[in-house]
């Protein structure tokens, strides 16, 4: 299985310094967090031979797709921005937010119709457009039975399952299996989103291997794990921890098939 890491992972470093340790513990790609002026990191991980999975779009403001707000408009010209960016990249996947907060503002047919909006360009460029679990899945159960498109796909976030939801033990499987598209793997302490390296919180990643492999689940094992603000690990031994824990996942996930 592909190998993936975060690439804003949360040291300072350079472009070189980030690429020459991802190199170095044998990854076979990244995922991106948008941001403006990508193109020499693009350019940078192309020239190392590594594949960009997929890029996250922005997810600040994310409530106002739903609210009729004058930000609205430019949150919603920042997300296509960001989408034209991943074409141009040659991006297959991108990541969306589609709520935030404990009390997200009710889902509506505002919101409905700047998504469609959202999707269609995501259909024009063949892009996946992924949406991800957070606290709440009705946002996402909205969008899938009004949006009907082989575009619009799932990402399945462990973090956000076992913090956010607290089902990461009976996640409901089935209304998303057969749009996962990619995973983002990360840790908490079931309490609070901490993005730490799989194997290292409360998460049972046995039971979350089993789970994966019953949803048919083949595609690449990707870490979203950040180093802590107060952590005194160096980045070499950090981005090495994250290949270990990948590939003790890959691990699992063989044991399994026996």
């Amino acid at each position: 299985m592909k190998k993936i890491i975060y690439y804003d992972y949360g040291f300072a470093s350079d472009d070189q310094e980030k690429i020459r340790l991802i190199k170095k513990y044998g990854f076979d790609g990244v995922f991106l967090f948008w941001k403006e002026n990508l193109d020499e990191t693009v350019s940078a991980l192309r020239k190392a031979g590594l594949w960009i999975e997929t890029i996250h779009l922005p997810f600040e403001h994310c409530n106002d797709l739903w609210q009729e707000e004058e930000s609205s408009a430019e949150y919603l010209s920042k997300i296509k921005t960001a989408i034209e960016d991943a074409h141009r990249f040659a991006v297959p996947t991108v990541i969306f937010h589609v709520s935030s907060s404990v009390n997200p503002p009710a889902f509506n047919e505002t919101g409905l119709n700047r998504f469609q909006e959202i999707l269609s360009l995501c259909e024009r460029y063949s892009l996946n457009l992924a949406l991800e679990n957070l606290r709440s899945l009705n946002y996402m159960d909205y969008l899938y039975e009004n949006c009907p498109s082989e575009h619009l796909k799932f990402c399945f976030d462990s973090g956000h399952a076992n913090a956010f939801t607290q089902n990461i033990e009976d996640f409901p499987w089935e209304p998303y299996q057969d749009r996962m598209i990619c995973l983002h793997l990360h840790d908490n302490n079931g309490l609070r989103d901490q993005h730490l390296v799989p194997m290292t919180g409360t998460i049972n990643w046995v039971n979350l291997v089993k789970n994966l492999k019953t949803c048919g689940y083949a595609g690449p094992l990707t870490s979203e794990a950040i180093v802590k603000k107060d952590s005194l690990i160096s980045e070499e031994d950090f981005v090495k921890s994250v290949r270990q824990a990948l590939n003790e996942i890959e691990s699992l996930w063989q044991q399994n098939e026996n």
